[in-house]
C-alpha cells in the first residue's frame, strides 16, 4: 500500500497574471482545500507582484484553504507587493534572511506616446460611447477628471490591499500603514517588523507546515499545468515569452494597469 503524502508543496514564481494565472492557480487551491489526503501546505513564493485584481483573487483561494488547514509560506528571493498579498493568507510566514519583502502599496502605469506620435505624424481616430471610455489611452493626455478617478480606483485597491494584511497577519492597521510605503525590506528586518514569523529556508516552511497538521514530513508538488507557450518552447523561454506578451499588451491597451 502506497504511503499518503499529506503535504502540498507548491511554487509560485513569476510576474501575477502572467508567471503567475489566478485562472490557473485558483482551481489548484481549491482542489488542495476539498482534499482529504492533504493536511498542509507551504508555498515558496518569488514574485515582485503583478496584477492587484489577480494577487487578490489568489491570496482569497488561498486564505480559505489556510482556514480550514496550516498553510506556511517561504519566501528566499523576492515576496513583494501582490507577492506579499498572497502570502499574507498563510499562517505562517518564513523568509530567507537577505529575501526582500513588502513593497505593500499600489502603483498604475500606462505609456503616453502622444507627443512621439505627433513627432512621426502618428493619429488615432476614436469613436466612443462616453468621455470615459478611452479613459487611459496612450495616444492622448489624460484629463483632470481621469486622473481623479484613476487615483481613486489607486486608493480603493490600496484600502483594500492593507485590510486583507492587517487581518491576515492579524497586524494592527495604523502600524501597518507605517510600513505601507511601497518600500522593501530584508528578511531580517520583515521578521522585526511583523511582516513575517521567522527566518528560515523552504524546508523549515515544509517542517512547520507537517507539525502543525501533525502529519508526518512526506509531500507531494502541486501545481497548474503548463501553458501551451511553456510546453513548445519550455518552462523558462516560455514564461519569457509571456512576459514579453503581456508587456506589449500593457503598452497597446487603453487600460491602465494596477499593481
Amino acid at each position: 500500500m502506497l504511503r499518503s503524502r499529506p503535504v502540498a508543496l507548491l511554487r509560485m514564481e513569476g510576474t501575477i497574471g502572467v508567471g503567475i494565472r489566478a485562472h490557473d492557480w485558483v482551481p489548484v487551491l481549491e482542489g488542495i482545500r476539498r482534499s482529504r489526503r492533504l493536511k498542509a501546505v507551504a508555498v515558496d513564493i518569488d514574485s515582485r507582484g503583478g496584477s492587484a485584481s489577480a494577487s487578490d483573487y489568489i491570496h482569497e483561494a488561498l486564505r480559505k484553504v489556510a482556514a480550514e488547514k496550516p498553510v506556511v509560506a517561504f519566501t528566499g528571493n523576492l515576496c513583494a507587493s501582490g507577492g506579499y498579498l498572497i502570502a499574507a493568507a498563510a499562517r505562517r510566514f518564513i523568509v530567507q534572511p537577505a529575501a526582500l519583502v513588502g513593497s505593500i502599496g499600489v502603483i498604475s502605469v500606462r505609456p503616453l506616446a502622444y507627443e512621439l506620435m505627433q513627432r512621426i505624424g502618428l493619429a488615432v481616430n476614436v469613436a466612443k460611447s462616453d468621455r470615459l471610455k478611452d479613459m487611459g489611452a496612450f495616444w492622448r493626455p489624460p484629463t483632470e477628471e481621469e486622473e481623479a478617478k484613476e487615483q481613486a480606483l489607486v486608493e480603493e485597491y490600496y484600502a483594500m490591499f492593507l485590510d486583507r494584511v492587517s487581518a491576515g497577519r492579524s497586524m494592527n492597521p495604523q502600524r501597518l500603514r507605517e510600513l505601507a510605503t511601497g518600500e522593501v525590506f530584508t528578511g531580517r528586518q520583515a521578521v522585526a517588523a511583523g511582516l513575517a514569523d521567522a527566518l528560515g529556508t523552504f524546508q523549515d516552511a515544509i517542517d512547520e507546515a507537517a507539525r502543525l497538521a501533525g502529519v508526518a514530513r512526506r509531500t507531494r508538488w502541486l501545481g497548474p499545468r503548463r501553458t501551451l507557450r511553456q510546453r513548445l518552447l519550455g518552462p523558462v523561454a516560455g514564461a519569457l515569452a509571456e512576459e514579453a506578451y503581456e508587456r506589449a499588451l500593457a503598452v497597446t491597451s487603453a487600460l491602465p494597469r494596477y499593481y
